[in-house]
């Protein structure tokens, strides 16, 4: 059972497309991790449903996480291109697509546990956004493009 209720897990890849609005994309290089887990973002802050065009699809692999979403072209090129990720961002490119780069991701509340900074990768596809980030400090940045691409083949 899930614990955060503003989060839905769902069972595999095939049961994803009705709970988010648009067929996911799946990586088919996962640096060797299985999935671990599904989970749609299903409810705001304030605890309201979203409608599955605001719905955000997370894929945990374990040392990594796979972030889908179908905000908008508008929205999802802000995303990718405007919003941080981390301290330093480099302009690189994911499938023919501007990207960011972040050798460190956002640095940890004083309280985290785990106190880790790893990688991410974050780029759009016209109305799609897509964000790959180490969830541990064993996947680096160059594994994480390789994942990316591997979204885009």
């Amino acid at each position: 059972m899930n614990a955060n209720p503003h989060f839905a897990t769902i069972e595999d890849w095939s049961d994803a497309e009705e709970h988010i609005g648009f067929a996911p994309l799946q990586p088919s290089d996962t640096a060797g991790h299985a999935l671990a887990s599904l989970r749609v973002h299903v409810m705001d802050y304030q605890m309201r449903d979203l409608p599955p065009s605001e719905r955000t699809l997370e894929a945990h692999y374990g040392a990594f996480v796979f972030t889908q979403a179908g905000p908008g072209a508008e929205e999802a090129r802000r995303l990718a291109l405007e919003q941080s990720y981390g301290a330093t961002a480099r302009a690189v490119t994911v499938g023919g697509h501007e990207a960011r780069a972040y050798d460190e991701g956002p640095v940890p509340e004083p309280d985290d546990p785990d106190g880790q900074m790893p990688a991410v990768v974050v780029w759009a596809d016209g109305a799609r956004f897509f964000l790959v980030a180490g969830a541990t400090d064993d996947l680096k940045l160059a594994d994480l493009f390789r994942i990316a691409n591997s979204v885009c083949a």
